[in-house]
């Protein structure tokens, strides 16, 4: 069984790094991107199954290129990693355009982890049920 890939996508090099080196050793394998014209580029080369996004970044904001994610790839699972101060507006918006799940920052890195392998499973066991549902249609 090969690797899940995941995405995470961040304009501040600093914040990519020290996730890189807190996920160093986890059981899939994980893609950095500094904006979202780099994440789109990599998701089309390599199907992720998960994307984290910062919410404020230049050019493209994470909300923006989780929109173009869920019209591209509906069934990644989506993810906004945000150090807004008002909560409830973020996840007033999280609600609003179906994003999956939303971590904060400063981050546990326990909870990334965890948070992640439960949208691999998240993702997996969608695409389980997708699978059934055509069986049972193709009856």
């Amino acid at each position: 069984m090969s690797k899940s890939n995941v995405i995470v996508v961040d304009d501040t090099r600093e914040v990519l790094t020290s996730l890189e080196r807190e996920l160093r050793d986890e059981p899939y394998n994980i893609f950095y991107a500094g904006g979202g014209e780099e994440a789109l580029k990599i998701m089309s080369e390599n199907p992720c199954k998960v994307i984290i996004s910062d919410v404020k970044m230049p050019k493209m904001d994470g909300f923006e290129l989780l929109a173009k994610v869920r019209e591209r790839y509906p069934d990644m699972i989506r993810v906004v990693l945000s150090g807004h101060a008002d909560v409830k507006l973020v996840l007033d918006i999280v609600n609003e355009k179906g994003i999956d799940r939303y971590l904060t920052k400063p981050w546990n890195t326990a909870d990334v982890k965890a948070t992640i392998n439960q949208c691999i499973e998240l993702y997996d066991l969608r695409k389980e049920v997708k699978e059934l549902r055509e069986q049972i249609k193709n009856r």
